[in-house]
């Protein structure tokens, strides 16, 4: 496992569990929020061939790090569902945390791929990253996402990002719990 995986994950548990969401409007709107974010991750996950080529159609013709993206959306979704109307210095602290280990984590990690995408595809990468931006998707581009061809299943199946439809659902399902019996 990744390391910004396994941090990922326990800081979801600890925020989890510390959380006292008291909102369903909170809850639906990052439930929706988290969809949206894991399909921006199937989507690139069905579109990145990884180590093997410069993927850059599809998701990545609009953003460089559309999977980065969907994990930023799920995040955001995960905390607005966590939202303590009644406490609000808890989700002030639990936003404030998970938004500066989220930077960390992936700011590290964005600037670790860059230096092996230009090492390994030199002017072509340095040429993708002044179309397209690093994280916060390009409007202009997003007719590019619906292009059929920069899909394929066996990619999709290969990269394995079905799993998180698991623990999706979980957190989902523990909010859930939270929210309705305040545990």
């Amino acid at each position: 496992m990744k390391k910004r995986v396994f941090i990922s994950m326990i800081l979801s548990v600890v925020a989890l569990a510390v959380s006292r969401p008291d909102s369903g409007a909170f809850y639906w709107a990052g439930a929706a929020l988290m969809l949206l974010g894991q399909l921006i991750r199937l989507a690139a996950s069905a579109a990145i061939v990884k180590s093997k080529t410069l993927t850059m159609r599809g998701p990545y013709a609009v953003v460089r790090n559309p999977l980065y993206l969907g994990t930023l959306v799920m995040t955001g979704g995960m905390m607005l569902a966590m939202t303590s109307t009644a406490k609000p210095a808890l989700t002030a602290a639990l936003w404030l945390g998970v938004g500066a280990a989220f930077a960390w984590i992936y700011w590290v990690t964005i600037k670790a791929e860059e230096a092996f995408l230009r090492s390994t595809y030199g002017q072509a990468f340095e040429d993708y990253c002044r179309a397209v931006p690093a994280i916060l998707a390009c409007p202009c581009k997003f007719g590019s996402f619906f292009e059929t061809e920069a899909y394929s299943r066996e990619v999709f199946i290969k990269n394995k990002e079905w799993r998180g439809l698991s623990g999706l659902a979980a957190i989902l399902v523990i909010l859930y719990l939270k929210l309705h019996y305040g545990y």
